[in-house]
């Protein structure tokens, strides 16, 4: 009984010492998920207001920023610090009809890569990758 209790033991002193079960491709997975949502939004609100709406995504020294045009005393969401934005700062334009104009975004994280695509007739956002 008390050799089973050290076995355990040292299985849980060896777990706790690795750290935090972390998974990078998870991190990059989810970054992506979380901008097709906002990018969803955006659109979604386009639609709704009847009027023209603006993603931007960009970096900065908190990291990789997006939402609306950024102006001043704005404070926009950052995805995680290890995830870089592989494709540069980028512009998404929604229009009323649900249309959409911009170039794919692709976020990076180790050797992984995620992209999203906005289809420019319909809108629609796809995520490829992990």
């Amino acid at each position: 009984m008390i050799v089973v209790l050290l076995v355990l033991g040292l299985i849980g002193a060896l777990g706790l010492a690795r750290g935090p079960f972390h998974s990078p491709a998870l991190d990059l997975r989810g970054a992506g998920q979380l901008l097709a949502s906002a990018l969803r939004e955006t659109r979604l609100q386009a639609i709704g207001a009847g009027s023209t709406r603006m993603f931007t995504i960009g970096t900065g020294p908190a990291g990789v920023w997006y939402g609306g045009p950024p102006g001043p005393g704005t404070v926009l969401p950052t995805l995680p610090r290890k995830v870089a934005l592989a494709s540069g700062p980028a512009r998404i334009v929604f229009f009323p009809d649900g249309s959409a104009l911009g170039a794919p975004i692709v976020l990076a994280e180790g050797g992984r890569r995620v992209v999203l695509r906005v289809n420019w007739l319909s809108g629609a956002i796809t995520l490829e990758g992990p």
